[in-house]
């Protein structure tokens, strides 16, 4: 008996030891100023900052207050600038590491360049030479139509006519499209050129060296 006694005194003690470890008071400044504690979350802590403590009155766990929808717009706002800006870092660093890895030289990328411009004027030459055959062809159609002037024209004539006008305006745009295309390619290449001489270091080529003073 003695033994089941001690045992559950014992039991007993752990328990208390432990509740007692267990207690929790949480505490907060009111929105009037006063300080308010309780062993629950009090009413006036509700959406507030607030401090838990141990049993013996220290600190454990401080939490904040929930945000405001401003608050939440704010912070959403900040960390999608954030995410931007990493998103341009990891781009600009991507384009350093490829223009390293794809030229050794600035004659490389003057090569790359005339290869690129040289394949564009190709297309436009050819397109060029599409639109000269459409514009004599138009010119044969206007004397067919004065042939005709005063009189019906042919369906084939018509058809010859509103095709020829097709073909002239596409290959004017095509024309329009590769000039355009080769002007993008010399501001390209010349980016990556200067981009390329100021991470290597390197002046452009034929360019005499800076005399130290």
């Amino acid at each position: 008996m003695r033994l089941i006694s001690a045992l559950l005194f014992a039991s007993s003690a752990v328990l208390a030891l432990s509740a007692s470890a267990q207690t929790r008071i949480y505490c907060c400044d009111a929105a009037d100023g006063r300080k308010v504690c309780g062993d629950y979350l009090p009413t006036e802590c509700q959406n507030r900052a607030h401090e838990e403590r141990d049993n013996r009155g220290f600190v454990s766990k401080l939490v904040e207050a929930p945000l405001t929808p401003e608050q939440e717009a704010r912070r959403d706002a900040e960390m999608a600038k954030k995410e931007e800006m990493a998103k341009k870092v990891a781009e600009e660093r991507r384009r350093t590491l490829a223009l390293l890895s794809t030229y050794s030289s600035e004659k490389d990328i003057n090569t790359a360049r005339d290869r690129a411009l040289a394949e564009l004027n190709t297309h436009k030459e050819q397109a060029q030479q599409r639109l000269d055959e459409a514009n004599k062809k138009k010119a044969k159609l206007e004397g067919d139509k004065e042939f005709y002037k005063g009189k019906p024209l042919p369906n084939s004539v018509t058809a010859d006519i509103r095709d020829n006008e097709k073909e002239i305006k596409a290959q004017q745009a095509t024309v329009a499209a590769k000039l355009q295309e080769m002007e993008e390619v010399r501001a390209r290449f010349a980016d990556e050129k200067k981009r390329y001489l100021e991470l290597t270091g390197k002046g452009p080529a034929g360019a005499a060296p800076v005399a130290a003073q």
